[in-house]
């Protein structure tokens, strides 16, 4: 199975719902929180500043633009019709919020726009993302910001123990949803190319905290997949799931990810 995010809006309602779901929980998750505002509350931006998050899923992470970066009003891109519906439902009552459907790789926006465009988690799902960092640079004003935030997936885990099964299954999700694993390791190069002045460079490393309730959906979406590809049998997958709670429950649960922010400027 491909990356099922590189083509969300084709893909079956119910799973752009079940991924809703998950980006719902990982968007108000404490430290995820925290990620965010380690690299957005450092921006500098102009009075009354336009933003745009392209691959807006959800919603939380566009509404950061404001409350988080300074901006006036902010819009969101994001491809599938499922997650913009949720988005504006979520925030139906904030004016300076907007949402649409949209490719960040040709959105139809006017050129020199924008103050300030965010990929949050976005690029790493986006085949050929030198094409979503182009038109980035076309709708951003001169002198504009591009705030880029992903994972650096090869460093995601669940292993506490040798031959630790539940790290096989973060090892299987991450494999059937990530295009690009090394994007943030690439993201230097790319952005030069197109037009940018690199600015700040952040780590940021996420560990599952409490009831690990994103966590938790990687592991299951992870079961769920080996067990639709006949990998594992149906009771296994829900005994890896059961696992997985129960440490939790006995706080010996462990879930790491590192980030990597990287802010850019329009020359």
């Amino acid at each position: 199975m491909s990356d099922p995010y590189a083509d969300l809006a084709s893909q079956d309602e119910d799973l752009q719902k079940r991924i809703a779901d998950a980006i719902d929980i990982r968007s108000q998750d404490a430290a995820q929180i925290a990620i965010r505002q380690a690299y957005l509350t450092d921006i500098k931006l102009p009075p009354n500043a336009a933003a745009v998050e392209l691959g807006s899923g959800t919603g939380y992470v566009t509404r950061d633009l404001i409350g988080m970066a300074g901006a006036e009003t902010a819009l969101g891109v994001e491809p599938s019709p499922v997650m913009v519906a949720r988005a504006n439902t979520h925030f139906a009552d904030e004016p300076n919020l907007s949402f649409v459907v949209g490719d960040a790789r040709q959105t139809g926006l006017p050129d020199g726009k924008f103050d300030i465009v965010l990929m949050h988690t976005l690029l790493c799902h986006v085949p050929e993302p030198e094409k979503a960092i182009h038109e980035a640079h076309r709708i951003l004003k001169p002198g504009g910001i591009l705030a880029i935030c992903d994972g650096d997936y090869s460093t995601a885990t669940a292993q506490i123990a040798d031959f630790d099964p539940l790290d096989q299954l973060v090892r299987f999700m991450i494999n059937q949803n990530v295009t690009n694993l090394w994007i943030m390791r690439q993201i230097s190069g790319l952005l030069t190319e197109n037009g940018f002045a690199l600015g700040a460079r952040k780590g940021h490393g996420y560990v599952a905290e409490g009831q690990a309730e994103y966590f938790l959906t990687v592991i299951d979406r992870g079961a769920d997949r080996l067990v639709e590809e006949g990998i594992l049998q149906p009771g296994t997958g829900e005994a890896l799931k059961q696992e997985a709670r129960d440490r939790v429950a006995q706080d010996t649960f462990f879930g790491y990810m590192s980030y990597v922010s990287q802010i850019a400027y329009k020359k």
